[in-house]
């Protein structure tokens, strides 16, 4: 079948189903109603949204912390896996009926940092936003297949959530066989599959939480040791004691100015301190020679590349990166989804489907 004859064989409705946020505030900003379908440009699919996470980086959005690239109103949704819809004009790689997940952003591919396998800091890049409603454009460069074995409420947490924490593990920490890993917020998106990886690699996992309940579910998921901090205690100097005064060689941080000040007492010299979240836009103060007695490497994580995506899927295909998913909601309780990951009363992912009873589009 030629891909004019398939594109000819899908029928839109003229609105689809959002979530819709026209101002900063609390999640009770969302207005569940009808928005365009989406428009599409020549290097861009359309997917029929099969689920969204909802990451905390949407609350700092919504609530007004994260500013770049934001405006409103705002169809919010990084973490976005679906079925190929409807493909433009440029369509190489994939076909209508295709499976596939999203990363944060597409790349130019010509830019200086592209070119040099840098393209999560590529100045031309487009967010992918969009996910909290039935049907969302994205980039072609933004998504990648998925196997028919992954189901879209799991594959859509691979690429902002597992995918950044490839890069900080693998490919920013460079974390080795025999070495100590801390990982802050470990319940969390990024937490949990940073937990998993860091197991995977030959490393002494400690994740850190602020829940008891939570202890036996990161034990059960790879973490070696639990740290429950209670009231915001400096935990760092006690590990580091316990570790024969020396700490831990790497922390993966997905918390922030929170989190700093415990996890970087706890590193060990010549450690290396991999920012990953910031969740509330405060300062932290740090007097510089900490960090050249420490011989202390502060490094900073990008987001997710294409390649880093497709190996995170290889990875869940394996069973090496399993996916936590808290609960699954539909759309229309997108306020109550954002209230429970501001909360942090849940082990691992929220995640929203569009309501089937609205459902509207295709019909072949």
């Amino acid at each position: 079948m030629s891909i004019t004859r398939r594109r000819s064989s899908f029928r839109k409705s003229r609105f689809v189903l959002a979530a819709v946020a026209y101002q900063p505030g609390p999640p009770s900003v969302f207005k569940i109603e009808e928005a365009s379908f989406p428009e599409i440009k020549p290097d861009e699919i359309i997917l029929k949204v099969g689920a969204c996470g909802v990451s905390y980086r949407d609350v700092v959005e919504r609530n007004g912390t994260y500013r770049r690239d934001v405006s409103f109103p705002s169809i919010m949704g990084i973490e976005i896996a679906g079925t190929v819809a409807v493909i433009g004009d440029q369509i190489s790689r994939f076909s209508i009926g295709d499976r596939v997940c999203t990363k944060a952003f597409s790349s130019c591919g010509q830019c200086r940092y592209c070119r040099t396998g840098r393209e999560t800091t590529c100045r031309q890049r487009r967010v992918v936003r969009g996910g909290y409603a039935e049907y969302v454009a994205v980039a072609e460069d933004a998504a990648v297949l998925l196997p028919d074995q992954i189901p879209f409420e799991s594959a859509c947490v691979l690429g902002p959530g597992a995918g950044v924490a490839l890069n900080a593990v693998r490919d920013t920490a460079h974390v080795e066989i025999g070495e100590t890993v801390l990982v802050t917020g470990a319940t969390g998106g990024v937490g949990v599959p940073a937990v998993q990886l860091a197991r995977h690699a030959g490393a002494t996992v400690y994740a850190v939480t602020r829940s008891e309940d939570k202890r036996q579910a990161l034990l059960d998921i790879g973490a070696h040791h639990v740290i429950v901090q209670r009231n915001g205690e400096n935990y760092g100097k006690s590990l580091r004691a316990e570790l024969g005064g020396e700490g831990v060689d790497v922390v993966i941080d997905t918390v922030g100015s929170r989190a700093f000040q415990a996890a970087f007492d706890a590193l060990a010299p010549h450690g290396r301190y991999c920012f990953v979240g910031e969740l509330t836009g405060e300062e932290i103060n740090i007097n510089p020679a900490r960090i050249f007695f420490k011989r202390a490497a502060l490094l900073g994580v990008g987001s997710v590349s294409r390649v880093q995506l497709e190996d995170t899927v290889a990875l869940a295909t394996q069973g090496i990166i399993q996916p936590q998913i808290a609960k699954v909601l539909p759309l229309t309780r997108i306020a109550e989804a954002h209230r429970l990951v501001e909360s942090a009363s849940e082990m691992g992912r929220i995640v929203v489907k569009p309501d089937t009873e609205y459902a509207q589009g295709e019909t072949e």
